[in-house]
């Protein structure tokens, strides 16, 4: 699908799907999942080279940053399906010249389906080519911010279902056991969501000065300072994703830890409970032993007795634990 933006009225715009506009009236084309006749169309309309989809995955610094045909081309990673909880890597194309701005892409991430907002709230920011890139830019990063966000705050649910949750107070009963394993597979998810986030805050870190370096001259009414402010805030999230990464790692291992824990816990009852039942079964072997001359056997208490000393086997071990603390 291709879209066009461009300027209605001293503003940027999307302009009517059945548009043909000229090169002169389009600031900014929008590809999304292209067919390589759009991408044509583009390529005549333009005079640009657009990528393939192949071309936009590879990971060589020199095939995601690089000039061609007097514009500049620059491959960042995004993040999609956050808020289906199926999140997913992508990669979006940014082709810019002093008047027109590119986007190449095959996913739906969320700052595309919400910077049409963003357009008519700040008509003053998207003035040109260059502004709408850093405009798109400046909400993905924002967009970031807000899964870091969102992930700090399962983190904290999951701390309190780790380290709390088994706590009762006196007036209210226990709650119930935290499913641990559920905890390991949410952090694990977590995980991974983080490790797409590394990667983006590291392409667009990329990004950047590539963009100063390469766009110095189309970079006019303040463009560079908001370019220096995207790097500081880049900096900063960084910073923090690396925290949240530490901690995915101690609630990791401290669940890991809980989990041994009960497992050790469960043998320890096993390993008691057939301590405690070896003696009466001494006994009960004992007492079960088809000799001819064993004088209990006659004896008229000799049933009792024998009971008597199983419970009382038994029991001493039982107390015997209970003092060294081992129950």
């Amino acid at each position: 699908m291709i879209t066009f933006h461009g300027r209605v009225g001293g503003r940027a715009c999307k302009l009517p799907p059945d548009a043909s506009p000229a090169a002169a009236d389009v600031q900014w084309i929008d590809l999304r999942d292209p067919t390589r006749e759009e991408e044509q169309a583009v390529e005549r309309l333009l005079g640009l080279q657009v990528p393939t989809r192949q071309e936009m995955t590879e990971i060589e610094e020199s095939a995601r940053l690089y000039r061609e045909g007097g514009a500049i081309v620059m491959t960042a990673v995004v993040v999609n399906g956050v808020a289906q909880d199926r999140p997913e890597r992508s990669e979006v194309t940014f082709l810019l010249t002093a008047d027109h701005l590119v986007t190449v892409r095959y996913a739906d991430p969320m700052p595309f389906r919400t910077f049409d907002t963003r357009l008519a709230r700040h008509p003053e920011q998207n003035q040109s080519a260059p502004a709408i890139l850093v405009s798109l830019v400046e909400s993905f990063v924002e967009r970031i911010a807000d899964v870091l966000e969102s992930v700090a705050s399962g983190l904290r649910g999951c701390s309190s279902a780790i380290f709390y949750d088994e706590e009762a107070e006196p007036a209210r009963p226990a709650k119930p056991r935290t499913d641990l394993p559920t905890l390991i597979r949410q952090l694990g998810r977590k995980n991974q969501l983080l490790a797409i986030l590394r990667e983006s805050l590291l392409s667009f870190g990329r990004i950047l000065p590539f963009l100063r370096q390469g766009a110095d001259g189309w970079l006019k009414g303040g463009l560079s300072a908001r370019i220096k402010a995207i790097a500081r805030d880049l900096a900063s999230l960084a910073t923090y994703e690396t925290q949240l990464e530490q901690q995915i790692s101690f609630l990791h291992e401290a669940t890991l830890g809980l989990i041994n824990l009960e497992q050790n816990t469960i043998i320890k009852v096993f390993s008691v409970a057939a301590v405690l039942f070896l003696p009466p079964t001494l006994v009960g072997t004992i007492y079960g032993m088809n000799f001819e001359f064993m004088p209990e056997l006659k004896w008229a208490f000799g049933y009792p007795f024998a009971l008597g000393t199983m419970v009382v086997s038994a029991i001493v071990p039982y107390y015997w634990f209970k003092r060294r603390g081992w129950l």
